[in-house]
């Protein structure tokens, strides 16, 4: 599917992943998520503890997930802890046995 994208809005994104922006907010995501590896977080309470916007978390989420080797999973829905809708929120990943091998 193509979409019709504004050349600034092209020049916009490409300006953003070439100043290095996108990894520094994947970074700041992935900390928060390390350092409280015991919950499992969604979009708006990643936000509201990095003081970001919900649709750069989105991103962000959306860029790890779609990793070869993604550093956070998708966890079983549940409802948000700050406005109380059914969210799908994302965590680390489970260490089992096949991590072993």
């Amino acid at each position: 599917m193509r979409t019709d994208v504004q050349p600034t809005s092209l020049s916009a994104y490409d300006e953003v992943r070439a100043s290095g922006t996108t990894c520094r907010q994947c970074a700041r995501i992935l900390a928060l998520i390390t350092a409280n590896h015991e919950l499992d977080w969604s979009i708006g309470e990643i936000a509201h503890a990095l003081h970001m916007e919900k649709s750069t978390v989105s991103a962000r989420l959306h860029f790890m997930l779609n990793e070869i080797d993604p550093p956070i999973v998708a966890k079983i829905p549940r409802k948000d802890r700050r406005s109380n809708v059914t969210v799908r929120p994302v965590g680390l990943p489970v260490a089992g046995q096949g991590d072993l091998f």
